[in-house]
């Protein structure tokens, strides 16, 4: 007979095959919506991140530890608006089990089942642009329990909670890629408003020297 905890790894282990191979094909809330539920960030920074510098951050698996689920996500921005920077994650040998390349926003999911430290490296490799990253990661396969499981007041306040916690976990992450989104917006906005005063100036100033300079021709008692 299998034992139920091998037979949940193996469960997890399938779940999280294709972490390193998603290539975005399905939008961020869907994706949360997929492999998210019940994330419960055990570290949610924003930081800002130097030109041609490195971030490191950590998470241990102690030896005889069961294997478990790690997940989280990244978003950048940069002067305002959406930026991208390079997001990889190794293991406790030193190889890359999930690498994202010059992108903006990623989410990612895999099965810590090697005792050891992996390590998630956040990196911007631009000369001159700092970059303000948001980080989270947090462990475990915490699901809601579904409506045909639930008996007692007790497990519906609990269902109740984890919903919630969800809920926030989620939103704070979209709030603040929405609110650079909106900076972004109101950066454009600013530039294009100039822009077109400038240009209504421009046009004025054109327009006076056409009048004065062909009121001066028919003034001129030579052509005449």
């Amino acid at each position: 007979e299998v034992p139920h905890h091998a037979e949940d790894s193996a469960e997890l282990a399938r779940e999280a095959a294709q972490a390193g191979s998603q290539k975005g094909e399905s939008t961020l809330v869907e994706e949360w919506d997929k492999h998210m539920e019940g994330f419960v960030p055990e570290l949610l920074l924003t930081f800002p991140l130097a030109p041609r510098s490195d971030e490191f951050f950590y998470e241990d698996l102690p030896k005889g530890s069961q294997p478990v689920l790690i997940r989280g996500g990244f978003f950048a921005a940069a002067s305002e608006e959406t930026s991208s920077v390079e997001f990889s994650i190794t293991d406790p040998t030193g190889s890359i089990i999930f690498e994202k390349q010059d992108e903006a926003e990623g989410l990612f999911h895999f099965v810590a089942s090697t005792p050891g430290t992996y390590t998630f490296i956040v990196s911007n490799h631009k000369w001159m642009q700092e970059k303000m990253v948001t980080f989270a990661v947090g462990k475990g396969n915490e699901t809601h329990l579904q409506a045909e499981h639930l008996e007692t007041v007790e497990d519906h306040v609990r269902a109740i909670d984890k919903t919630l916690v969800d809920i926030q976990t989620e939103s704070t992450y979209l709030w603040i890629r929405q609110k650079s989104h909106m900076k972004a917006v109101e950066s454009i906005h600013t530039r294009v408003l100039a822009f077109c005063v400038v240009e209504f100036l421009i046009l004025i100033g054109i327009s006076g020297f056409q009048v004065y300079y062909i009121k001066g021709l028919l003034s001129d008692r030579r052509i005449l």
